[in-house]
């Protein structure tokens, strides 16, 4: 079995809360793929991105580093957004009501498509939810690396 371990973010400076991303904010995403004793992290980030945006980004990049697409792969996300859109299918009414949610856009439409043309390529994949910010050793690390590509997105600012 593969895991895969994601997290995004972004650092919205002095903002009020609810408020809009500025194009300055730094954003990121990371994922870990472990493969038995084998790993690997990938991280990025741009500016200007929401969180949401950024969780989504880290999984179609965990997955698209993906060779293999027989083997069992589990996704591991601390975003609610993420897993329940993917648990409960949430995408499927999208779908059904061509990428619209109470008559506006679905926020992030073009993402979800990339990540279902992603999913699709996989024989057994599921999604697993899990606490962010507390003792799972794989989550802190993808939140540090991301944190990582945050900080350096700053200084070169």
């Amino acid at each position: 079995m593969i895991e895969i371990y994601t997290d995004g973010g972004n650092r919205n400076h002095g903002n009020f809360a609810g408020g809009s991303v500025k194009t300055t904010d730094p954003s990121a995403w990371a994922a870990l793929l472990i493969y038995g004793e084998h790993e690997k992290m990938l991280t990025d980030g741009e500016f200007g991105r929401t969180n949401n945006y950024m969780e989504i980004m880290a999984v179609i990049q965990g997955l698209t580093a993906m060779k293999r697409t027989d083997l069992a792969v589990t996704v591991f996300s601390d975003s609610a957004y993420v897993i329940n859109t993917m648990q409960q299918k949430w995408y499927v009414k999208w779908q059904q009501n061509n990428w619209q949610k109470g008559g506006k856009p679905v926020k992030n439409a073009a993402l979800w498509q990339q990540l279902l043309a992603q999913v699709a390529r996989f024989d057994d994949l599921t999604f697993q939810k899990v606490k962010g910010h507390a003792n799972n050793k794989n989550n802190n690390r993808v939140d540090e690396a991301l944190n990582k590509t945050m900080d350096r997105l700053e200084r070169e600012q």
